[in-house]
């Protein structure tokens, strides 16, 4: 099954426009689906529970900025 990377920002978060690409690039290296919410327009529970943006999900699983950051980094 094809995973899925799901990347939550907001417009006025700089540097969730920086990451956004880098994450995209990622989740195509991978052969993953990249999915981008803009939280501005999202009305979910996940939206609504988010502590910070950018954030991002792979899969199911919330990564930590630590994990984030490892992701980038291989």
């Amino acid at each position: 099954m094809v995973k899925t990377l799901t990347y939550y920002w907001h417009p006025m978060c700089s540097g969730c426009e920086e990451a956004k690409p880098l994450f995209k690039e990622l989740a195509e290296i991978k052969g993953w689906k990249f999915k981008e919410i803009n939280i501005e327009n999202c009305e979910t529970k996940t939206c609504d529970s988010l502590e910070y943006v950018p954030t991002v999900f792979l899969g199911r699983k919330k990564l930590s900025i630590d994990e984030m950051e490892d992701l980038l980094e291989d």
